[in-house]
């Protein structure tokens, strides 16, 4: 099966065409654990970890390959290891969870990301947890498309169709149901051959249930929600890259709790491109939006053409953001003393170490 199959392109190809003199051979990660990685290439599928040098090398979890990244691989009889990571092309992230300021890549060089939505009740869908998967998905060079799934459990669809569509910033909004098949139509239109789509999204909502109705098969196991509070369990349990008979290659993840940001405060321009233009037109450069005169925003919100709430989401997002900067640099600052630290330590032993053969 050739490299093209599975999203090798014009932009890899040149990315690699420098080492290519170097006995590397490209390879896209299709799965990972414990940081064993299957490695597909265009002659067999390997399972590898990354060398040496690369550990070395690497500064955060971020620097090492997950499902979906294109790797450069040595080989060595009838095994191989990692080298290089190719830069990516697209990154869903977030802020890995609990206090470690760290981003972690969910999906990798995708050319979609399904943000998918189940429409049975409980918290599977809000306005605020859209608006921060739009601008985590409008930020990670993939193009987001809006899922709205399980109409069939919805006696009003479309209310929250027209919802989706108002903040959607320019993303396709779908409605669909892996039960009864209504709107995968419209989903098997980004299905194209060595196109990658990720799925993402709450637990429960439906995500394995959908690529088992597009691949027209059972490819991935379901699972039940919780009556209590109608959250899905964990059927996934780790990454994947699916290939289906259409060509296209899919990233299945888990169903994530939280979305925690990861991030500049740019970031928000895509995802909030009403507040962005009007932000353009006050008077002010750097308007807080907050009683300076001649503000657009303020004005827009007074006659009711900016939604209060909406601009609420923003300001939360806006200041989580900021904290997370804030947190980075503080992270660099210290990273960059503990680099210097080690190279005057080095360059102690060094001179101690002429000093003895002299």
């Amino acid at each position: 099966m050739s490299l093209e199959q599975w999203g090798w392109d014009s932009h890899f190809r040149n990315l690699y065409e420098p080492f290519r003199t170097q006995g590397l051979l490209p390879g896209r990660i299709t799965s990972e654990s414990r940081h064993i990685y299957e490695v597909l290439t265009e002659e067999k599928e390997y399972s590898c970890r990354v060398s040496g040098h690369y550990m070395y090398t690497a500064v955060n979890r971020s620097d090492y390959p997950t499902v979906g990244d294109w790797v450069l691989l040595r080989l060595s009889d009838d095994s191989a290891v990692i080298e290089k990571l190719l830069p990516r092309k697209s990154a869903f992230s977030r802020k890995r969870a609990g206090l470690e300021t760290e981003e972690q890549v969910i999906a990798a060089n995708a050319d979609y990301i399904f943000l998918v939505f189940g429409l049975d009740g409980g918290r599977n869908f809000s306005r605020g947890a859209l608006e921060r998967f739009l601008t985590r998905s409008w930020d990670s060079g993939a193009t987001p498309v809006i899922v709205l799934n399980k109409i069939d459990l919805c006696d009003d669809a479309q209310s929250y169709y027209i919802e989706a569509e108002n903040i959607s910033s320019g993303a396709a909004v779908h409605l669909t149901s892996a039960i009864t098949g209504e709107g995968l139509e419209s989903l098997r239109s980004y299905l194209q051959e060595g196109k990658t789509v990720a799925f993402t999204g709450f637990s429960g909502v439906g995500k394995s249930a959908l690529i088992n109705s597009l691949a027209g098969e059972e490819i991935m196991k379901t699972g039940e929600q919780r009556e209590s509070d109608l959250k899905g369990r964990h059927t996934t349990t780790s990454k994947s890259l699916i290939r289906l008979e259409s060509g296209a290659i899919l990233i299945d993840s888990p169903g994530i709790k939280e979305l925690q940001l990861w991030g500049s405060e740019e970031s928000l321009e895509s995802a909030f491109e009403d507040i962005a233009q009007l932000s353009a037109s006050c008077r002010f450069g750097d308007c807080s939006h907050s009683g300076e005169p001649g503000c657009a925003v303020q004005e827009a919100l007074s006659s009711g053409a900016l939604d209060h709430n909406r601009f609420e989401n923003y300001l939360d997002l806006q200041r989580e953001l900021r904290f997370l900067e804030r947190k980075q640099d503080a992270r660099q600052a210290l990273e960059e003393k503990v680099k210097w630290k080690k190279i005057a330590k080095l360059q102690k032993s060094l001179k101690q170490e002429r000093k003895t053969y002299r």
